[in-house]
């Protein structure tokens, strides 16, 4: 179920970068960086569409400000939702006037603004906001001749709407529909995500054998086109398929495959799916040591996806500085160029005419006043370069602090993972004859070792500053269990999984939360968890 989740969200994404209509402007700005973004070259493709931004700003050219704040969005929304829903809405914005005036170029780029606005809502999981913004592109462009394919993924993003409230056959519904829109423009683009979605939910209606056959179509389109994402995207669905009917060597053949051209894309996400299947797969055959390794890897690019957004956010704010910081000069150069223009023509015109020292003296200070202006603009300029840095750095220092979570998270997982697999071990072995007590003693002295707790003591600390030093300081009598009884609480952990990091019972981590409200003298009405989160 979480594979099909992930894949439901790709699949969106996707979609909506790959379905886009090709720009209908004939700025080359605009082409040339639609060219770099299905290259997949994001950085390229941003710095395009921003400069295009620039440059019909500058010329008042309304339909470019509004297409170039469409694909600004697009390039953006991958690392930073609010960022690209910034986009979509200013560019929304210019398209509503511009439906006054231009109603069919209006209505089209009001629409793409809309689906674009409703993927992000179902990324974010706002799915109550996203579905009425789908039905209304749906609305506005079902009496209309749409060849962009902006139709069929307003379908599909309905359909996935209707998957998430587990509503089957309305999702299939709009599956079939989008699938005939994209059938309809014969863009072979759209279609092996199409055919990927209907296969899930004739797997989801128990029809098995079309799910598989939706599957290999999806795959045949997409060695094509040599479209590696959908390559990679079929072969993990076809592989799932072999899994559920217990078919595991077949399985491990799609998901071997998948996970070789996953590790080529840029794209990070697909390469965690198919570590992920594959972690799936060794579970259900027992090959602890195969998961263990595997697990390790899935930590690994998670950690590296998180850091390979943040440098996007990052680059995206180096290059508008960079940008801006070019146009300030070429300003200023004009400006220059200006003045001299100017003072050569009025110092000829005062050689002709034999103007005044008077007027003279006035053309001198006006000259000057205008320096003045020109190095308090300078100024300025500075003061918001510095600005622009102090942001940099509180990234910078963001990105620090998400490394120190995404590693205490990791390390939680691992005491987790480990302890409940060592206990499986041990009931396992409890089973066996009286031989097997010398194995039991050693999973108990495994259960004994406390390494992980340094690390996991290291990371905490580091981003809940002073927390045990805050707490030994009020309550004096409490004990090292009880620090670590507090910062699981601090986690939001469940007692179950308390239970399970601390090799306890869950009876006994009750206890120990009873007598750890009695030492820090809460009252009766007085929440534990809800007092340690405010330490």
């Amino acid at each position: 179920m979480r594979y099909n989740r992930l894949l439901l969200f790709l699949l969106l994404f996707l979609l909506c970068l790959n379905g886009m209509a090709q720009p209908s402007s004939q700025n080359t700005l605009i082409q040339k960086g639609w060219d770099a973004l299905v290259k997949d070259h994001d950085d390229e493709a941003f710095r395009y569409f921003f400069l295009s931004y620039e440059k019909a700003k500058k010329d008042r050219n309304e339909t470019d400000m509004a297409e170039s704040l469409l694909y600004l969005g697009i390039c953006s929304f991958g690392s930073s939702y609010e960022k690209g829903l910034d986009y979509a809405f200013q560019s929304l914005n210019i398209y509503n006037r511009l439906e006054k005036t231009n109603p069919d170029v209006g209505q089209i780029g009001r629409s793409k603004c809309l689906q674009l606005i409703s993927t992000i809502y179902s990324r974010q999981k706002k799915y109550a906001q996203a579905k009425p913004i789908s039905r209304e592109v749906i609305s506005i462009l079902e009496s209309r001749e749409d060849k962009s394919g902006t139709l069929g993924l307003a379908y599909s993003s309905l359909g996935s709407l209707y998957e998430q409230q587990q509503l089957k056959d309305s999702a299939y519904y709009f599956y079939k529909l989008a699938l005939k829109d994209f059938e309809k423009s014969g863009n072979q683009a759209y279609l092996p995500n199409a055919y990927i979605n209907i296969g899930e939910s004739e797997m989801g209606r128990h029809n098995d054998q079309n799910g598989l056959d939706y599957f290999q179509k999806a795959l045949e389109i997409a060695n094509t086109t040599e479209n590696k994402q959908a390559q990679a995207s079929a072969l993990l669905a076809i592989g799932r398929w072999h899994l559920n009917h217990k078919h595991k060597t077949e399985a491990l053949f799609y998901f071997q495959k998948a996970h070789v051209i996953s590790e080529a894309l840029s794209d990070k996400l697909f390469e965690i799916m198919t570590v992920e299947a594959l972690i799936e797969l060794n579970e259900k055959e027992k090959n602890y040591f195969e998961m263990s390794r595997l697990q390790k890897r899935l930590i690994f690019l998670k950690d590296q996806l998180h850091s390979l957004e943040r440098e996007k956010i990052v680059k995206s704010l180096e290059m508008q500085f960079e940008v801006a910081e070019k146009n300030r000069k070429l300003a200023l150069v004009s400006k220059e160029k200006e003045v001299a223009r100017l003072t050569n023509y009025l110092l000829a015109i005062c050689i002709i005419v034999l103007l005044t020292a008077l007027v003279t003296g006035y053309l001198y200070l006006k000259s000057r006043n205008k320096r003045d202006r020109n190095l308090l603009k300078t100024k300025e300029a500075l003061l918001e370069a510095k600005e622009k840095q102090r942001e940099l750095e509180e990234i910078r220092f963001q990105n620090d602090l998400d490394h120190k979570e995404s590693q205490l998270s990791a390390i939680t997982l691992q005491m987790l993972q480990k302890n409940e697999l060592l206990s499986d071990i041990k009931s396992a072995i409890e089973q066996q004859p009286q031989s097997e007590q010398q194995l039991i003693k050693m999973v108990n002295r495994h259960f004994e070792q406390n390494n992980n707790w340094d690390d996991f003591n290291l990371y905490f600390e580091s981003i809940n500053k002073n927390f045990y030093t805050r707490l030994k300081q009020l309550y004096p009598e409490i004990s090292a269990n009880d620090l670590k009884i507090c910062a699981l609480i601090k986690l939001n952990l469940s007692i179950k999984e308390m239970a399970s990091i601390l090799n306890i019972s869950p009876d006994s981590v009750k206890t120990a939360r009873y007598r750890l409200r009695k030492k820090l003298q809460l009252a009766a009405d007085e929440n534990l968890t809800n007092f340690i989160l405010s330490v």
